[in-house]
């Protein structure tokens, strides 16, 4: 399954949040192998800030945040790295 890069999709205007998989492809493979290599070609296409756009992305689906619940949140809320030396 091989779908259009969120980039190209926004570039278009056809992502909505009624439809969210407006003028997203489905592609049929051959062999596992040949889907592997399309899915390899894709994210050599994106840029890190793209991939790292659509990862959030799927965590807020995965835990049905929208962009302005996590906005609204309480700032308190954050995690603390500490270092030992």
């Amino acid at each position: 399954m091989n779908y259009e890069s969120e980039s190209e999709n926004s570039a278009r205007g056809s992502r909505s949040k009624d439809k969210p998989f407006a003028g997203k492809k489905i592609r049929i493979f051959k062999s596992f192998e040949e889907a592997e290599e399309a899915e390899a070609m894709e994210i050599a296409r994106q840029s890190p800030v793209e991939r790292l756009r659509e990862t959030v992305e799927r965590i807020l689906r995965v835990y049905g945040v929208t962009r302005e619940q996590l906005k609204a949140r309480d700032k308190k809320l954050h995690i603390t790295i500490l270092r030992r030396e």
